[in-house]
């Protein structure tokens, strides 16, 4: 499977890049020569989730099963199922500083046993008709989050569509 990314934003009177915004429009499971139109530099990715709602993040990571990275108020880490998301922009903002996207072969679950525990983790299920839960996650035990909530101890991240992590 490849996806393919076309220009959102152009100047046809210079020929030059007015934004540096890119979409998913389709995946092609048998297509013989790709597109990619990807910048030199990613440092901020803007998300528009399944649910309609949107996020922007900073340090972004894309790894195997989702796309991870620094929330908008600087303070929380976000991990993103692809599964989850309707589309996304690739961004360059050259007013800041920032890492630039991290390409990774881990999985959500070996990229969260970088994280301190406990922490505040806010969580939304696959599941739409499941309500998002704050909760305080004490660790992970294969591919479970461990929470000191006594009627959830333990949650699938399989279940899992976004997590929001409080950074210490």
């Amino acid at each position: 499977m490849c996806i393919t990314f076309i220009w959102v934003n152009f100047s046809h009177q210079d020929m030059q890049v007015n934004s540096r915004k890119f979409m998913e429009l389709h995946k092609y499971s048998s297509y013989s020569s790709p597109l990619y139109f990807l910048p030199e530099s990613i440092n901020t990715l803007r998300l528009q989730l399944a649910d309609g709602s949107r996020r922007e993040i900073t340090h972004p990571s894309l790894g195997r099963d989702f796309v991870s990275g620094r929330l908008e108020d600087a303070k929380s880490q976000g991990f993103f199922r692809r599964s989850n998301l309707s589309s996304v922009e690739f961004l360059f903002d050259e007013s800041i500083a920032l890492p630039e996207l991290l390409f990774t072969r881990k999985t959500i679950g070996e990229q969260l046993l970088e994280i301190q525990f406990p922490a505040e983790v806010r969580i939304c299920y696959r599941e739409p008709s499941i309500r998002p839960q704050k909760v305080i996650s004490v660790g992970l035990f294969r591919g479970f989050l461990v929470t000191d909530f006594h009627h959830n101890p333990a949650i699938p991240l399989s279940a899992l569509s976004t997590l929001e992590i409080k950074c210490v």
